[in-house]
This record gives C-alpha cells, sequence and structure tokens, in this order.
C-alpha cells in the first residue's frame, strides 16, 4: 500500500501476503499519516472529500468487485451466479496474479493499487493456475482443501479485518465500535502502508 510512513514499511519482512490480509485496515490512516482515533474523523475522512454522495472510480471498482465476488466463508453463497458475475467483473485483472498462468502478469503494468482493487478476484484462479468455472470448482477449491468445515488462519485473519473494519461506503455504519474494534485489528500491521508515520 503506498499511503505507510514509518522509520521503514514492514511490507518487506512480513510479505506482500500477509499485507494483503489487512489492506481494509488502510482507511485507518489519516492523510498526515497518522491513525484515525474516531468516527468523526473516519467519517470526514472518507466521505466529506469528495463531493457528497460520490464514490471515486477506485470505490466504485472495489464495490462492483466485492458485490460480484465476496461469499464471506459461507459456503451456501457460493452459487454459479457467483462464479459468473465475478468472473465477468474479474477477466480483465487476473494478469494481477502469479497463480494467473494463462498470460504473465500485469502487476507492473497496470499498478499494485489497481490490483489490490481486484484481490477477491485471485479466488478465481484454480490451483493449476487456470480459471475456476463452475460454483462446484470454486466449492470444491475454498471449502473442500481442508478439513471439513475448518478455515485456513489466512481466512480468520481476513474475515476479523472485514468484520471488524468493512463498512460498505455505508456512512450510517460508521460508528466509533467500528472506528475501536478496526484499529484493534489493525494496529500490527498499519506498517504494511507507506502513508502510515508513527506517532
Amino acid at each position: 500500500f503506498d499511503s505507510y510512513i514509518l522509520e521503514s514499511s514492514c511490507r518487506a519482512t512480513v510479505g506482500e501476503d500477509e499485507c494483503e490480509l489487512f489492506a481494509l485496515c488502510e482507511q485507518m490512516i489519516t492523510k498526515d499519516g497518522g491513525v484515525v482515533k474516531d468516527f468523526i474523523e473516519l467519517d470526514l475522512k472518507e466521505f466529506d472529500d469528495d463531493s457528497p454522495g460520490e464514490s471515486t472510480p477506485e470505490q466504485l471498482i472495489e464495490k462492483e468487485v466485492f458485490d460480484a465476488c465476496y461469499f464471506d466463508n459461507d459456503e451456501s453463497r457460493v452459487t454459479q451466479e457467483l462464479v459468473t458475475k465475478c468472473n465477468n467483473v474479474c477477466r480483465s485483472r487476473l494478469c494481477c496474479f502469479d497463480s494467473y498462468i494463462l498470460e504473465s502478469s500485469c502487476r507492473a503494468t497496470v499498478g499494485e493499487d489497481e490490483c489490490e482493487l481486484f484481490a477477491l478476484c485471485e479466488q478465481m484462479i484454480t490451483k493449476d493456475g487456470g480459471v475456476v468455472k463452475d460454483f462446484i470448482e470454486l466449492d470444491l477449491k475454498e471449502f473442500d482443501d481442508d478439513s471439513p468445515g475448518e478455515s485456513t488462519p489466512e481466512q480468520l485473519i481476513e474475515k476479523e479485518v472485514f468484520d471488524a473494519c468493512y463498512f460498505d461506503n455505508d456512512e450510517s455504519r460508521v460508528t466509533q465500535e467500528l472506528v475501536t474494534k478496526c484499529n484493534n485489528v489493525c494496529r500490527s500491521r498499519l506498517c504494511c502502508f507507506d502513508s502510515y508515520i508513527l506517532e
């Protein structure tokens, strides 16, 4: 993330994959590199910088990917409709992922920020580097590789960050409770962002 400035970013130390799990935490960094302390500050940062009610192109892309691809680790939500919608939204950015072998990586060309908007799309890449074609394939990939009903540590982290920090671009969901929970979950990985300046 191009926004955290500590003595040095921990991205190289903890790794890209670890930092990606905490992507939502970047919203907790203020423009001057500090940490959002209360919901009013987060509300102003997220909703009052642009014209009221207008989303940035990046927010619109992120929302489109989320709406098409997110299933909240809930096997019952993995449907053919989800696979079709997610593939349609993700098609142009599967090249962002090293695991996709059908074409060379475009990460350097389109940029890290662009690729991060499509992070959920990586679930559409099969273990052999192809593209998930149907919901059974996605279900087997996401739920049947581990012991039934068990989540990987990475899935648990991603869920914890999501549950604590996600407000779906809905201003009414930005509360002090959200800010407190999100700060607690994110504290150890704010160093992943180039915009963060240790206070």
